[in-house]
């Protein structure tokens, strides 16, 4: 492996923090790294998977934050530095050697954003895992044009897309060769100026259960976990102590089966491990605040990043002291969150076969009720009108015939009285008569 090869790559990572004992604990949990001492300086812990190391950790010193920073290669130190200074970034740590042969410096942008230059020695080969592990890092600062500008003539990194983001703003993507590496945009003033200017995103199997992992852990849930179109999720963390980092779930199995994931390279598993110094100036970043204010609603991006094909250089250097970094307070606030931009999603466009295979009901006219026949209606209408005249005939036929009823019931009692009277004369003239004639006698 050649200088030439990892020029503008992001080679290293490095997490600088107030407890490494508890940051590698929180780690474990969340990405499931292992911390171990390195074995030349036992001050310096290695973060590693099963395939080796991912990065580095080390014990802040000052009154700086803790932060992740992130080292991208160069061919010749010497002239990025020059090349930092004469365009208007500043340097934070000299250029320092690395047992290997290679070296590094710590710098920032004119913006304030800080980075990290690594040279490594072309003899210089090696393993592990950490260009798989870091699939994004995004840029938030005060002009990401000028910003664009400054990265382009340091590292040779393309423009090579811009997305619209609405209120946020243009979302530049940047890449080297036609690899997408991270984005750019401009910071918006409701975002926590406190909010690191570079964020690094680590890839996992599942974006929420590494968010609830480090809300168990500890840590806090900044931002997400929420769905860009192509089925890519991301959340952005803060761990104990305050440094914040993202994650990224991939696309699905069947998208990742066309690009088979790059082996590591032969070599030791050791990785270079640059770290920074606390005589570097402090960069000029915002005074930190106590309380962030809270993320802007536009926080999602529309696309997903893209994992560079990154090849780390070999053999951990022995760390100098920690370096002062850009002033950003613990457990900061969530930014609007420009992750994980890549692709536009394709247009879900029906297929001529699916169009072939939809029912014919569907496309059958609806069947409309016949009306009724005239002369059916006619005579509805003819019975509906009928009706009431005929109940109120019957109501007087009924009426008359109970009239006449009980006329002829009257009559018949009247009758029958009468004739049970005569019945009664007829049946005592006998003894009137008898009376009668007795009383002549006498």
């Amino acid at each position: 492996m050649t200088s030439a090869d990892v020029q503008g790559k992001f080679l290293w990572h490095e997490l600088l923090t107030t407890d490494p004992g508890a940051a590698g604990a929180f780690y474990s949990k969340v990405l499931g790294w292992k911390s171990q001492a390195w074995d030349k300086d036992s001050s310096y812990t290695l973060l590693s998977n099963a395939k080796g190391p991912v990065g580095g950790m080390m014990r802040l010193s000052g009154d700086g934050s803790p932060h992740w920073i992130a080292y991208v290669g160069v061919a010749d130190l010497d002239a990025t530095v020059a090349s930092v200074q004469r365009l208007g970034g500043r340097v934070l740590k000299p250029a320092t050697q690395l047992p290997d042969g290679g070296r590094y410096a710590v710098l920032a942008d004119p913006q304030g954003g800080e980075f990290g230059a690594l040279y490594t020695s072309p003899s210089a080969s090696g393993g592990g895992s950490h260009g798989e592990e870091f699939t994004w890092h995004e840029l938030a600062t005060a002009d990401h044009t000028a910003a664009f500008r400054f990265y382009r003539e340091l590292f040779g990194w393309e423009q090579l897309a811009v997305h619209d983001m609405g209120a946020i703003g243009p979302y530049l993507i940047f890449g080297r060769h036609g690899q997408r590496l991270g984005g750019m945009f401009n910071r918006p003033a409701s975002m926590a100026s406190s909010w690191p200017h570079w964020l690094v995103y680590a890839k996992v199997p599942s974006a929420a259960r590494a968010a609830e992992a480090a809300s168990a852990g500890g840590g806090r849930v900044a931002n997400g976990p929420h769905q860009v179109p192509d089925g890519t999720w991301i959340a952005q963390l803060t761990d104990p102590q305050g440094a914040a980092i993202a994650v990224n779930q991939p696309q699905a199995p069947a998208a990742s089966v066309a690009k088979p994931a790059a082996a590591p390279p032969a070599g030791p598993s050791a990785k270079p491990t640059p770290a920074g110094s606390a005589a570097a100036p402090k960069p000029a970043a915002p005074a930190p605040a106590t309380q962030a204010p809270k993320p802007p609603a536009a926080a999602a991006p529309a696309v997903r990043p893209a994992a560079p094909a990154v090849t780390a250089p070999a053999k951990p250097p022995t760390p100098a002291a920690a370096k002062a970094p850009p002033s950003a307070p613990a457990r900061s606030a969530a930014p609007a969150s420009a992750a994980a931009v890549a692709a536009k999603p394709a247009p879900a466009a029906a297929s001529n076969a699916a169009t072939r295979s939809a029912p014919r009901a569907a496309a059958a006219k609806p069947v409309k009720p016949k009306p009724a026949k005239p002369k059916r209606a006619k005579k509805a209408r003819k019975a509906q009108k009928a009706k009431p005249a005929k109940t109120a005939k019957r109501a007087k036929k009924t009426a008359r015939r109970a009239g006449g009823r009980r006329k002829r019931g009257a009559a018949a009692r009247r009758s029958t009285a009468a004739r049970r009277s005569s019945g009664r004369s007829r049946r005592k003239a006998p003894k009137r008569a008898a009376r009668k004639g007795a009383r002549r006698k006498k």
